[in-house]
């Protein structure tokens, strides 16, 4: 009787210590208001759109369809290579030192003409070839984007620099080959294309041709469309091109260092 009646005081006190603990100012309770889950569906990208263009999304869906065909992409350029200063300075001063060397070998004659120029690099690797990459959207990053390879650097019929004027961020449509590797090295187990066509959303064109194919391989190729000429079979008079002949090494839209 004594220890129930002792229990029976402890719960009560238990319960009165609880309560007045509890008498202090009461929280109103917090409403959260979260955004929904982002969703990472790429069910508002088309595969294909109205006027034609493959999206990124759309080409490496149908890889096996597309694979070493031209195709036309509308997408967001993501990122334009650009050689690194300190890289391009170390190639210009190579480049001059083969010049020089050739130079002299030229004035020896001989077997020096027939030999060729052997400069030591000293640790300065050549600058990557020219390229950007286009994704479906424009905040993309470049591991996912689409690698668009060996873009033209030279103007067809000057043979002078022609930067690539185009902005990131920006939506563009471009054309080429679709292929796992470029000539030049490139490679994507998710497909690259092989540039040989940009173009503004206006139509504008801002690059064309490859800076590494043969002329003959530069001509446009769409399923159900007429086939369109580019770069060197679009430029070429009486078979040259700002005034260098087929296969010349300096022929404008050549590859750089």
């Amino acid at each position: 009787m004594i220890r129930f009646c002792l229990l029976t005081v402890f719960a009560s006190a238990s319960l009165l210590s609880a309560r007045a603990f509890a008498q202090g100012q009461e929280v109103t309770p917090i409403k959260v208001n979260l955004p929904p889950s982002p969703s990472f569906a790429a069910s508002n990208i088309p595969t294909q759109y109205p006027t034609g263009e493959l999206s990124v999304l759309g080409l490496r869906k149908m890889t096996d369809k597309y694979m070493d065909k031209d195709v036309k992409v509308k997408a967001y350029l993501t990122e334009i290579y650009e050689c690194p200063a300190e890289l391009r300075k170390c190639n210009d001063e190579l480049s001059d030192k083969t010049k020089q060397e050739k130079k002299k070998a030229m004035k020896k004659g001989g077997d020096a003409l027939t030999q060729n120029v052997q400069v030591d690099r000293g640790g300065c690797r050549p600058c990557d070839q020219p390229h950007f990459f286009m994704a479906d959207a424009p905040n993309t990053k470049k591991e996912r984007s689409l690698l668009i390879a060996d873009y033209p650097v030279k103007d067809w019929d000057t043979g002078d620099p022609k930067p690539l004027e185009a902005k990131v961020g920006q939506q563009y449509v471009v054309t080429g080959t679709f292929s796992i590797n470029s000539m030049t090295g490139f490679a994507a187990s998710n497909g690259l294309l092989i540039h040989k066509k940009l173009e503004d959303m206006q139509g504008k064109t801002l690059a064309e041709g490859n800076a590494v194919l043969p002329p003959e391989a530069q001509t446009i190729r769409l399923e159900g469309q007429a086939a369109e000429q580019v770069g060197w079979a679009k430029h070429q008079k009486d078979g040259l091109v700002a005034g260098k002949k087929k296969g010349d090494k300096g022929v404008p839209g050549g590859a750089t260092r």
